[in-house]
């Protein structure tokens, strides 16, 4: 299955969700929980490096701190051994 596909049929079950419940205004909150699934993804690939992350993403250190904690993604990176 292509990639858009998937995304497709996702989003559309977050929207039909969402619609129930909220007949109005799903765009904020459907955006919001893309960029969430989007920064949770990156920060797991770069195994919570934040200026990493932040270079992959396009958005300032600032921003990316600011994102995580309203998101609730902190983490504590896990250190490698010495």
């Amino acid at each position: 299955m292509a990639l858009y596909e998937l995304l497709h049929q996702q989003i559309k079950r977050m929207i039909t969700g969402i619609g129930r419940n909220n007949r109005g205004n799903i765009h904020p909150l459907v955006m919001h929980e893309i960029e969430k699934y989007i920064i949770n993804i990156v920060l797991e690939e770069t195994n919570h490096n934040y200026v990493v992350a932040s270079k992959m993403l396009g958005i300032g250190r600032s921003t990316l701190y600011r994102k995580i904690k309203e998101f609730g993604l902190e983490h504590t990176p896990i250190m490698p051994p010495d």
